[in-house]
């Protein structure tokens, strides 16, 4: 690679990454709209160290879909956020 291109894709690269970059996100519920036939699951992503992307992690179930009512599984998915 020419010095000249990595020069100018430093610059850009650091020209646009003012911000900080989070290595995660917050963990979130999937409801299914309030469905009760549907699985209900917690699901978060990560940054991938090597091609500095979020990427989704296998979502989490904990027992959330064992609960019959709206109000039951709510707040079991609340504990585990």
């Amino acid at each position: 690679m020419s010095i000249t291109k990595e020069i100018l894709q430093n610059a850009y690269k650091n020209a646009y990454d003012f911000k900080i970059l989070k290595d995660y996100t917050e963990p979130k519920i999937y409801n299914a709209k309030g469905d009760l036939n549907k699985r209900w699951y917690i699901y978060y992503s990560f940054r991938n160290p090597i091609t500095n992307k979020l990427e989704r992690q296998t979502p989490v179930y904990v027992g959330i879909n064992k609960y019959n009512t709206l109000r039951e599984r709510k707040e079991a998915a609340k504990i585990f956020v």
